[in-house]
């Protein structure tokens, strides 16, 4: 039975150690989500190809295929979300996590309450589909399909890089703070999002360097935080004073 208040999104949970697995499986269940579980990569490959799953938890330290493997395996079919959990809180796995696709990392040792803030957190940005294109100048950003056309190109994105853009790009010209930025994409501004903001805007940068004029309009005030672009042209979309937080698919 589900608790008050409680979600249907059904989670694939992928962890090699036991205790801990069945810990998160009690904790979401009582939470009030469908949880499938799987004790290693390739289980959960096989997991996610036979149903249907709202949000995927993923182990990096898993026999069989790792969780970056099972990470990036996804992102090719799937743009649902997905949170890596490690047993090592390094930069170098956080770096991999997101280059992999993900769109939050934990680390362990965690309370089941943060794990379960985070996961609603993810779902409500994930919880609407129609949010119309972006055209700022000659570049058009497509939240749907996760891009950026740049002067005839196409620029792949993550989930991540999309909503960071989204932001910068609705409010082309005008410096968003880093606190904005953390709000939008991840829904908190604790010192995990922090960092991964500052990866994300780098691999953005290095997304966009064989893009030069693009590569120009990624802007950042170290004082204030970053923009798109100098200022509002008369080519560009009508856009608000200020645009308030958008959710993305």
């Amino acid at each position: 039975m589900l608790l008050p208040g409680a979600n249907s999104a059904r989670i694939l949970v992928a962890d090699d150690d036991a205790d801990l697995l069945a810990l998160v499986e009690f904790s979401l269940r009582h939470a009030g989500f469908e949880v499938v579980s799987a004790r290693d990569g390739l289980a959960a490959l096989a997991a996610f190809d036979s149903g249907r799953f709202s949000l995927l938890v993923l182990d990096i330290n898993m026999p069989g295929a790792d969780g970056f493997t099972v990470c990036a395996t996804v992102r090719t079919r799937s743009s649902l979300p997905i949170v890596m959990l490690t047993a090592r809180d390094q930069e170098a796995d956080m770096v991999r996590a997101l280059e992999a696709g993900a769109d939050a990392y934990l680390a362990k040792p965690f309370s089941p309450r943060t794990l379960i803030a985070r996961l609603r957190a993810l779902l409500r940005r994930t919880s609407e589909s129609d949010v119309p294109e972006v055209i700022v100048g000659g570049h058009v950003l497509k939240p749907e399909s996760h891009s950026l056309l740049a002067n005839g190109s196409e620029l792949h994105l993550t989930r991540l890089e999309t909503r960071v853009l989204y932001t910068l790009m609705t409010n082309a010209g005008r410096t968003i703070s880093a606190d904005r930025l953390l709000m939008d994409a991840w829904g908190r501004s604790g010192p995990e999002e922090r960092h991964a903001l500052k990866q994300v805007i780098y691999r953005l940068r290095r997304k966009l360097a064989d893009q030069p004029e693009a590569a120009e309009l990624l802007n950042t005030n170290r004082n204030a935080g970053y923009r798109w672009g100098t200022e509002p042209t008369a080519s560009d979309r009508s856009l608000p004073e200020e645009s308030g937080p958008v959710t993305l698919p």
